[in-house]
């Protein structure tokens, strides 16, 4: 099997294609890194925090809510904040971090839930 490859001249171009795609593997694995390959669509219009607040809204407990997403350089959500007239209530509070922690795949610790000033 490798007596093909006995020639000095063949070994080197062996040895240069098996180079070049290690060096290939490498850029690929590089250029790559950190993308998981799902991107997440960023609306200017705001369509998709009034969603947000549409869905956690429905949560039982939460009443009225508005969000405020953060977003990173490469457009990933960094950051939610969100305030609920039911954001008090622990249990409520956890719902909403969670809903929204699973919803924009991001860490608890990236979501923050506060009580909303009851309006006189």
């Amino acid at each position: 099997m490798f007596e093909k490859f006995a020639g000095k001249e063949n070994f080197i171009k062996l040895i240069t294609v098996l180079l070049i795609a290690s060096i290939g593997i490498l850029a690929l694995s590089i250029l790559t890194e950190n993308s998981d390959g799902r991107k997440q669509i960023i609306d200017g219009d705001g369509a998709s925090e009034e969603q947000l607040c549409s869905v956690l809204s429905s949560i039982k407990g939460a009443g009225d809510v508005e969000v405020m997403v953060q977003y990173n350089d490469d457009y990933s959500v960094a950051g939610v904040i969100v305030i609920a007239e039911g954001g008090a209530d622990p249990v409520t509070a956890n719902a909403l971090t969670n809903g929204v922690a699973t919803l924009y795949n991001i860490p608890v610790s990236s979501v923050i839930v506060f009580e909303k000033e009851q309006e006189e």
